[in-house]
């Protein structure tokens, strides 16, 4: 007898201990005897239940149990505020294991059961392996009776049990929890705490599991090169964790703490915050950026892990209690430009047909290239041709040509590089120069003439099972420059009469240091014979009936016409007639730029919105008249005219004076 007072008072004992934080419930090793000893055999149910209430609980023991339901709940003080009700905790999974049947627990209660004072009292040590939470194996009790897991009320139930004594193991915990609740004995029936001669069939019990979670924060930055613009905004990730049941990652949108919705969308100061992690590996993993914006997506994987502490584990650092991961996404650029006469980068500039323009484009290669499947540089003229003469350099170096290989495309090229092999260029600068030569179409209106360049390449980095970079979408990023050619207009006029003259015929003649006309040609045009010229015109420019005349193709600078053929009655010009270009083209560019909501640029697109020019003819015309005047010679009398008889009358004079002149000398000599 004085066995089972000892056994009861234990039973009492460990329900009281059913709300405290990883005891084990009925398996207190003391307790004091309780007043009135139960009848040794009152019991008149066959079955029972045991319910179990499943809370989170991190805070100080609570109250004790009583085996009955609605056992008030422990509640840990917040300061300022409400006391905070612990939270249900779902997906605990619990065996009972039948270690005593009816017969077995009424012996026991009645101390018939032939055990000794001490030795023969229960615990739950007693059904243990070697105290390793584990049922001890090969016994009667070995297998569990039943099995139940907690809802999202916290909840499992265990209805219509057989009487007897049942061993209580957590056998499975959600991943929040630090370690389960230690194995417990519950007897069904079992008597109330306040009452000992009543018996409770229906048990309810409130062990509690303490948990941990980990947070992390993501802040998001854009970067061109190796230069840093700021954080990004409004790029959006995805949240997995590993699921080892399914091997498979699952997604997480909301907080396992308290159920709060996750924000995976950077904010206006390109952060996000996620908190409530249980301990498990998770990832993180990028899928869009809003607005239609020239960063790349880069889908490799963020991993880490929340320790059962509730520290951040990633890559070979040491745990953390929290964690900022520090995330870039990177951009490359294109810059097309023009050069000018003096050697300047410009975005247009004047040439003449024929010229050989010179271009430069300097193209900023991404940090990640070496992740991207495209990366080609396109170039696409508009009246002018490449010269095949593409020449690539990096901080004064030739880019290696096993980076990349050039094809003519039109009037263009393309350059494709392999992405793969250009780790030594990532963060660089790349400068293509080449030449193009503007055509005999080209533009002479103010249109101008257009040279395109774009960058092709991947904007979203996907990575296989294996970590490689797959496929994503693409993105291109465009630049433009023009270059504008000039006219020049003859107009022919007659100085007696102010009108045009027809079929007066032209030569423009411009200074070239590659020209063949010098020397004594050049004199004889009236040109300065020390310097090289080109004649510019293939065929004579010949006035049309209003005395005009024009050449176009031109580039800003000096020009000579030499007259070679005039109208009838008017003098030839001696000398050539200078004429000066000096037409300055004003462009307006319409740039298209997208910013976040930081004021960080996403995407740069340029395009000509408006050309005005001066310089040239009244209107901001893109030519300039020069007006040439011609004079008439001095007409001699004709023959048998007035002047004619006029000159004989003076010669018939000056005969007969001089006849009179030699008769007087006769007459002097003959005296």
């Amino acid at each position: 007898m004085k066995k089972a007072k000892r056994f009861l008072t234990g039973l009492l004992s460990a329900a009281l201990a059913l709300s405290l934080c990883a005891m084990p419930a009925m398996a207190a090793d003391n307790g004091e005897t309780p007043a009135t000893t139960p009848p040794q055999d009152v019991w008149t149910q066959d079955t029972g239940s045991i319910t179990i209430h499943k809370y989170e609980w991190n805070g100080e023991n609570g109250e004790a149990g009583t085996g009955e339901e609605g056992d008030s709940l422990p509640s840990k003080p917040v300061e300022g505020g409400e006391a905070e009700t612990p939270t249900p905790l779902a997906g605990a999974t619990f065996s009972i294991y039948k270690v005593m049947d009816r017969a077995e627990l009424r012996d026991y209660y009645n101390g018939t059961d032939n055990g000794t004072d001490d030795k023969g009292r229960v615990t739950v040590d007693t059904y243990l392996n070697d105290k390793k939470d584990a049922i001890k194996p090969g016994k009667s009790y070995s297998t569990a009776v039943a099995t139940a897991t907690t809802g999202a009320n916290g909840i499992a139930e265990f209805p219509n049990l057989q009487l007897g004594l049942y061993v209580v193991v957590e056998t499975g915990t959600p991943d929040k929890v630090t370690s389960p609740v230690k194995p417990f004995l519950v007897s069904v029936p079992m008597t109330r705490v306040n009452n000992p001669n009543e018996w409770l069939y229906n048990i309810h019990v409130y062990p509690k599991n303490g948990t941990t979670y980990g947070e992390v924060k993501i802040v998001k930055y854009g970067r061109v090169g190796s230069d840093t613009e700021g954080t990004l905004s409004g790029v959006s990730f995805k949240l997995e964790k590993w699921n080892e049941t399914d091997s498979a990652w699952k997604s997480v949108t909301v907080s396992e703490k308290d159920g709060t919705p996750f924000n995976l969308k950077t904010d206006k100061n390109g952060e996000i915050s996620v908190s409530g992690l249980s301990q498990g590996k998770y990832r993180f993993i990028e899928q869009s950026i809003d607005g239609d914006n020239t960063y790349i997506i880069d889908q490799t994987p963020i991993e880490f892990e929340v320790t059962k502490e509730g520290k951040i584990q990633y890559e070979d650092v040491d745990p953390e209690a929290a964690v900022t991961f520090y995330v870039t996404n990177d951009r490359p650029d294109v810059e097309k430009n023009v050069i000018d006469k003096n050697d300047s980068p410009k975005t247009e500039a004047d040439y003449s047909v024929g010229d050989k323009v010179p271009y430069q484009i300097t193209v900023t290669v991404p940090k990640n290239i070496t992740k991207l499947t495209t990366f080609t540089v396109s170039d696409t003229p508009n009246n002018l041709v490449y010269n095949k003469d593409a020449v690539l350099t990096c901080n004064d170096k030739d880019v290696n040509t096993s980076v990349y290989s050039i094809a003519t495309e039109g009037d263009g090229f393309k350059i494709t590089f392999t992405p793969a092999k250009m780790g030594l260029y990532a963060g660089k600068e790349i400068i293509i120069k080449y030449t193009a030569t503007l055509k005999s179409t080209a533009d002479q209106t103010g249109a101008g003439n257009r040279n395109d360049v774009s960058l092709v390449y991947g904007n979203k980095i996907g990575v296989d099972g294996d970590g490689n970079p797959t496929e994503g979408g693409k993105k291109e990023i465009h630049d433009s420059t023009f270059v504008y050619t000039f006219k020049v207009k003859v107009h022919k006029i007659a100085d007696d009469t102010q009108k045009g003259l027809k079929d007066v015929e032209f030569d423009l003649y411009k200074e070239d240091e590659n020209g063949i006309v010098t020397g004594k040609d050049a004199e004889a045009l009236g040109l300065n014979p020390n310097k090289h010229w080109t004649k510019v015109n293939k065929e004579p420019l010949k006035t049309d009936a209003n005395g005009n005349v024009e050449q176009g193709g031109l580039a800003n600078g000096e020009y000579y016409l030499v007259e070679t053929k005039t109208a009838s009655g008017y003098n030839l010009l001696k000398a050539p007639v200078k004429v000066t270009l000096s037409i300055q083209a004003k462009t307006e560019w319409n740039d298209t730029y997208i910013y976040d909501e930081n004021g960080n640029m996403l995407k740069h697109t340029v395009d000509k919105k408006n050309t005005t020019f001066s310089g040239g003819d009244e209107g901001g015309k893109t030519e300039y008249t020069v007006t040439v005047v011609n004079r008439k010679g001095f007409d001699l009398p004709t023959t048998g005219g007035f002047g004619t008889l006029l000159f004989s009358g003076i010669g018939v004079l000056l005969v007969v004076a001089g006849v009179g002149v030699l008769l007087s000398l006769k007459k002097k000599n003959r005296t």
